[in-house]
């Protein structure tokens, strides 16, 4: 997974961007990275809103824009819709565009973007992440979460909740700080990652998870030591 900050997609700065299991990369390097990723049209796509200290505050993932084919012109057009007409980027970054949409709301809490690369349009509708606090709204009946709930709690956490742990969400369980079966909702404040390493650790006797406002993971072990964790800062 390439993480980049936009203004260094667009080339406008030079902040480092981070590829994962890899840590920080050129912002050169970065651009190159991603504009071989923009030629290959099954690579995905997702925009993270954060504050000044990089952690998560929304997110939303690019869904392509089917544009309908002008009547007269022959072709299966092109689905994934036309070019933006001035794409910003650097030299050896792609074609870039970032804009509101005309019909942006605020309906999902940052609007409707138009995300353009190397003349591929794509919407994007980022939504608050729980951090500070938890309002439900992506909570699960049932013991496994949805797969909305699972990505925004992976975006949010970034990595293994344990203090000392890296391993990538993507490769962590879902679980829960109060145990399903005490009750323990199926939610962003009550899930995190957790290896499977880590989660067998938290479910031994004497260890306890808990979850905080901020993103904030405390675990206290069978000694009474307490350690905390917070979210995943990303590049800014």
């Amino acid at each position: 997974m390439l993480t980049i900050p936009l203004a260094t997609l667009l080339g406008l700065a030079e902040r480092p961007g981070e590829a994962q299991g890899l840590g920080a990369l050129d912002p050169a390097l970065a651009r190159q990275m991603a504009a071989a990723a923009a030629r290959n049209p099954r690579s995905s796509w997702c925009v993270t809103v954060t504050d000044e200290q990089g952690r998560a505050l929304g997110h939303g993932c690019a869904r392509p824009v089917r544009t309908k084919r002008k009547p007269g012109r022959g072709g299966a057009g092109n689905r994934a819709g036309p070019a933006s007409p001035s794409p910003h980027g650097s030299r050896d970054g792609p074609g870039l565009a970032f804009i509101p949409a005309r019909d942006a709301g605020l309906e999902s809490g940052y609007g409707t973007w138009r995300l353009t690369i190397s003349g591929r349009d794509y919407a994007v509708k980022p939504i608050p992440l729980p951090v500070t606090d938890c309002d439900h709204r992506y909570q699960s009946g049932g013991y496994r979460p949805g797969a909305l709930l699972r990505h925004l709690v992976e975006v949010r956490d970034g990595q293994c909740t344990q203090p000392t742990c890296v391993r990538a969400a993507r490769r962590c369980d879902f679980e829960h700080a109060v145990p399903y079966d005490q009750g323990g909702r199926t939610c962003a404040c009550n899930g995190g990652c957790r290896c499977r390493r880590d989660h067998r650790v938290k479910q031994s006797p004497g260890w306890k998870v808990e979850q905080l406002p901020g993103g904030l993971h405390r675990w206290t072990t069978p000694s009474g030591r307490q350690y905390t964790k917070g979210p995943r800062e990303y590049p800014v």
